[in-house]
């Protein structure tokens, strides 16, 4: 093994991969050696994705997928299958917060969060699965949140969808295990996304509000995607890693 590039051959697909998270995981997968496929509903995000990755000398290409849609996470399996010969990585990664009170909630709303979060999440590794047994193993990493463990107002549902994925990761790791399929998810702190520019107006308290100082990139969470794929975490599973600069242990927001 190419110690500079652990994931040599490796196939790996990045769900929400047009931006933020998705697209550092993508990145930092390809470095490490990964053919990745760059999963989204964004075109023009999904491309640039793709040019980032192939720019830096990494192999990637881009297939629309809406990971609320079973089908659609069939074809993504497929594609990946077709176009680099298998699936060895699922990142499922695709998701969305909305800021609403619980009581305010619409049907519509609280059924948006848990299909893009959690349902999809888990249609992801379900459809991986398959491939992975005919390819000897697999990994499977969601991105679960700090928010599955911090209590923050308005976000009960997507607080829910994140714990969620800690449950999932620990039953599925026990399922699928005898397939040399591991199971794990990262919980990201605050990150330097699009997301977190949408939402916070002044970064300061949030640079402060772990032990680091310092707001974290995509790919601090790629690297620990890319890690728990890799064999040196060839004994890691049904586990769940903070990547968070101790945010859960120093929370003053």
């Amino acid at each position: 093994m190419d110690r500079n590039q652990p994931l040599q051959n490796k196939v790996a697909v990045v769900t929400g991969a047009a931006s933020g998270i998705g697209r550092g995981s993508a990145r930092v997968l390809s470095q490490h050696g990964a053919r990745v496929v760059v999963a989204d509903i964004d075109d023009k995000g999904g491309a640039e994705t793709v040019r980032l990755v192939t720019d830096a000398g990494g192999t990637a290409s881009f297939c629309r997928a809406d990971v609320t849609r079973a089908d659609q996470i069939v074809a993504l399996v497929a594609y990946a299958e077709k176009t680099y010969g298998g699936l060895d990585i699922m990142h499922a990664n695709a998701g969305m917060t909305d800021y609403v009170d619980l009581e305010a909630m619409t049907e519509e709303q609280m059924d948006r969060v848990l299909d893009l979060n959690l349902r999809g999440a888990l249609l992801c590794a379900q459809y991986s699965i398959p491939v992975m047994k005919k390819r000897g193993g697999g990994s499977i990493v969601f991105t679960s949140s700090v928010l599955n463990t911090i209590g923050f107002p308005q976000c009960v549902v997507y607080s829910a969808t994140k714990a969620g994925m800690i449950g999932a990761t620990r039953t599925l790791a026990v399922e699928v295990g005898k397939h040399k399929i591991r199971v794990n998810c990262v919980s990201p702190g605050t990150i330097n996304t699009p997301m977190l520019a949408r939402d916070v107006a002044d970064m300061q308290p949030m640079r402060e509000a772990n032990a680091l100082g310092r707001i974290g990139e995509p790919e601090d969470i790629g690297e620990a995607v890319a890690w728990l794929s890799s064999d040196a975490a060839g004994y890691v599973t049904g586990q769940n890693l903070y990547v968070d600069g101790a945010f859960t242990a120093l929370k003053k927001i």
